[in-house]
């Protein structure tokens, strides 16, 4: 068994293996090359960072990770980790992250961040036994938008010209790496971001992947809440979208009322949950 960086692989060889690896996942699912493409530029994930086992030359198992400063913090996030079937049970985790750790310390990376399904007992094991702690639980929400009674003081428009420092003052909680500033900056082409205004002020916003159909963010002016901003919000989604259902992902759960809104109001379905964990590199 060799372990290599992801520098040289294919984009055709890692989606054969991505699709082998998690065909009988806890949630089963299978990517096309276009979306795979997308989601290694969407995350901003760096093959030269990301991890390999090679067995005889070809590739079995993979951690694909990206990297960001916060706050003066070098920040390593697992965009997904796979291990075929047929290599399991072999340690190869645990010896990717053996031979990536080193590589990481020479960038001066200081902690190691991922996400985990909640229930997945053995890969929260497993995290665990690698140093990972859990800091915090995320909701996953799914569905149709439940099209809310409008609030005639509110006016919908969208955003080009963006005040990070106004948006990131409405945040009750920090978003997950995929609806990071750092991951939306500079806005991919194919988002939109509806902002509501009051008597020209503006109170909210929301963040959305015409594509990917992802709510990436969406907050409103803790003074202006419970005024129908939200509703307005995901009704302009709504309006936009053709009535698909949509996604978003990794609610931290403590924010019990942005929850109860996604369920109660906008009609979403907080089908899955996970777990963000971290260590110290």
């Amino acid at each position: 068994m060799e372990f290599k960086t992801l520098a040289n692989i294919t984009i055709d060889e890692l989606l054969s293996v991505f699709n082998h690896s998690f065909s009988d996942y806890i949630v089963p699912f299978h990517l096309t090359r276009d979306v795979l493409v997308s989601k290694i530029d969407a995350e901003k994930l760096d093959m030269n960072i990301s991890a390999g086992a090679f067995e005889n030359g070809k590739l079995v198992s993979f951690i694909l990770q990206a990297e960001k400063i916060e706050n003066g913090e070098k920040i390593i996030y697992n965009g997904g980790t796979g291990v075929i079937p047929e290599s399991r049970g072999k340690g190869l985790v645990r010896k990717m992250y053996d031979f990536i750790i080193p590589v990481l310390k020479e960038r001066n990376a200081h902690t190691l961040l991922l996400e985990v399904i909640e229930g997945n007992e053995p890969a929260i094991r497993a995290y665990e036994n690698l140093g990972f702690t859990i800091v915090r639980r995320l909701l996953c929400f799914k569905g149709n938008i439940k099209k809310g009674k409008e609030n005639t003081d509110i006016s919908i428009k969208e955003l080009k010209d963006f005040q990070w420092d106004v948006l990131c003052s409405f945040w009750d909680i920090e978003p997950s790496w995929q609806g990071s500033v750092f991951v939306l900056e500079p806005m991919p082409e194919n988002y939109i971001t509806l902002v509501a205004y009051k008597d020209e002020n503006l109170i909210g916003y929301i963040i959305y992947g015409t594509t990917s159909r992802k709510v990436y963010q969406i907050a409103v002016n803790k003074k202006y809440r419970n005024q129908g901003i939200g509703t307005a919000l995901f009704n302009a989604v709504l309006e936009r979208n053709g009535g698909e259902a949509v996604i978003l992902n990794n609610v931290d759960d403590s924010s019990k009322e942005i929850s109860q809104f996604l369920s109660e109001k906008i009609g979403l379905n907080n089908w899955l949950s996970q777990f963000e964990m971290k260590r110290p590199i």
